[in-house]
């Protein structure tokens, strides 16, 4: 009998918490709306954007699930006065519950015929942060494209996998919200990825001085007090 009662108790309390762990508020709507086409600037430091023309930005999903699990896309080419370009990608995804996630690009550049000939995780400092990155080095044919990029979830960067299930957790059982998320990704047409990253991330620093600092905290977290 008394097997029977703590079986039932516990069952209960199981459900309540599930039930206490599904959200019904998307934090997105307690924030200002996102326009990323206003957010980054086209000029900042010795970085301008040009048309894409030749140089075409790479979109390694399908446009069905681009328009599934974004509601905002910002695709720029930037070049110096080197002439050096950087292609950059910026998706926005209001609601991140399991399977409306951002998707990772090392998944979606190899689903699109691309080689993952290199993946690393690094920390950045980028002007008054430190921002824990993914580079890869991509191949297509002799289209070599070293790639760098992190993900926003909510306020906080997220490296994925458990941490992004404790943030998750942290925003649906104490705050009742279902975070968004943000997909930051620089690339170059580089066969030396050390110079390509070393770029990409001179590049990442001279835009966030460019930014309104709360625009930089949707973009790069919030930091911490």
């Amino acid at each position: 009998m008394k097997r029977g009662v703590v079986l039932l108790v516990l069952m209960c309390a199981a459900a309540l918490g599930a039930y206490a762990l599904k959200p019904t508020m998307l934090l997105a709507d307690q924030l200002p709306p996102i326009n990323l086409e206003a957010m980054v600037p086209k000029a900042f430091g010795d970085w301008r954007a040009v048309e894409q023309g030749t140089l075409q930005v790479i979109n390694p999903q399908a446009k069905a699930l681009v328009n599934t699990l974004y509601q905002d896309v910002l695709n720029r080419v930037y070049v110096n006065q080197s002439g050096y370009a950087i292609m950059l990608s910026i998706a926005y995804g209001r609601n991140q519950r399991d399977g409306l996630d951002v998707h990772k690009p090392e998944v979606c550049y190899q689903t699109q015929g691309f080689q993952l000939n290199g993946l690393s995780h690094v920390n950045l400092s980028f002007l008054d942060r430190v921002i824990p990155v993914t580079r890869l080095m991509t191949r297509l044919g002799g289209r070599f494209e070293p790639v760098t990029y992190w993900v926003v979830l909510g306020d906080q960067i997220s490296r994925g996998g458990f941490e992004k299930k404790f943030k998750e957790i942290r925003y649906a059982f104490f705050m009742n919200l279902i975070p968004d998320g943000i997909l930051v990704r620089f690339s170059s047409i580089d066969s030396n990825s050390d110079r390509a990253y070393a770029i990409q991330g001179r590049f990442a620093d001279q835009l966030f001085v460019a930014m309104d600092p709360e625009a930089r905290n949707r973009f790069a977290g919030r930091l911490l007090p």
